[in-house]
């Protein structure tokens, strides 16, 4: 791909990216799970959004080569060797769910591990520090949270090699259901909750409550919760205040320098640590 034709790419995703808030801004207004949410708040993100979508195509540009060298280590990917492309509707379509679970599972991984590891933590919680949360929240992450996602993604690469899903099926999965999820409106999916995310469970997710923390990872298939223990039912109306657990309200530090400080910090910690256990064994 020319660098004309990956700059037309972006500024089509720039485009999708602020058009769906402006579909999903009416039922939000109608059905609000919070009200009186400001609207600079909104506005904030959507200004922030082309700035986020531009790293994630720097990224994946970096990436690139990288994941080129692992089709290629792979032969094309493992499942090239026993699936080839699907053709007809049920093939796209069971390759589509296939590819779905799959990559939830890994996403689901990788997502609870930048909530339970510190490290990671640092470079996924400008996320959370929304609180108001609405459509656009879902472009709202610090430029570092992409890099665990991204190389993280190799084990994807080398199993499913360059086949992705029918692009009817890669919109909705990764274009139109972050706004799905974390969108301001009293919505649930009913008796379907344990199988597909909606908004209802996914801000449950986002809640500063106790006994919301650490729930909730997936993002389309909540079964996956279930699986691995960290699912959390939504109650009839149970639509909880939403941000970072440790206050942060999400500020131009938070957007930038905020996880290179800490872990700075972080590493001082361990230089003092690392000292005051050989000052203790000289000391003996």
């Amino acid at each position: 791909m020319g660098l004309e034709d990956y700059f037309h790419l972006y500024l089509s995703t720039v485009i999708w990216a602020l058009l769906l808030p402006l579909v999903f801004y009416l039922p939000e207004r109608l059905a609000p799970a919070e009200e009186g949410q400001p609207r600079a708040k909104r506005i904030v993100n959507l200004v922030y959004t082309p700035v986020a979508i531009a790293i994630i195509f720097l990224l994946q540009a970096l990436f690139g080569p990288v994941y080129s060298l692992a089709l290629t280590s792979s032969g094309g990917g493992l499942l090239s060797k026993f699936i080839s492309e699907q053709r007809g509707l049920a093939g796209q379509l069971i390759f589509a769910v296939a590819f779905a679970v799959v990559w939830d599972i890994w996403q689901y991984w990788v997502h609870r591990l930048q909530h339970t590891n510190n490290f990671l933590w640092q470079t996924h919680k400008f996320h959370h520090t929304d609180t108001a949360l609405n459509s656009t929240t879902q472009a709202r992450h610090h430029a570092l949270h992409n890099l665990p996602v991204l190389i993280g993604y190799l084990p994807i690469i080398l199993l499913f090699g360059p086949q992705q899903p029918h692009f009817v099926a890669a919109f909705l999965m990764f274009r139109l259901w972050g706004f799905v999820n974390h969108a301001n409106v009293r919505f649930n999916f009913g008796p379907l909750t344990p199988v597909v995310a909606g908004p209802q469970w996914h801000r449950i997710h986002h809640s500063i409550q106790t006994q919301h923390l650490n729930r909730n990872f997936a993002t389309f298939f909540p079964f996956i919760d279930i699986l691995f223990g960290t699912y959390y039912a939504p109650q009839k109306g149970e639509y909880p205040p939403t941000g970072s657990p440790e206050g942060q309200t999400g500020d131009l530090r938070e957007a930038t320098v905020a996880p290179l400080l800490a872990w700075n910090k972080m590493a001082r910690l361990q230089v003092g640590k690392l000292r005051a256990m050989r000052r203790q064994r000289q000391g003996l």
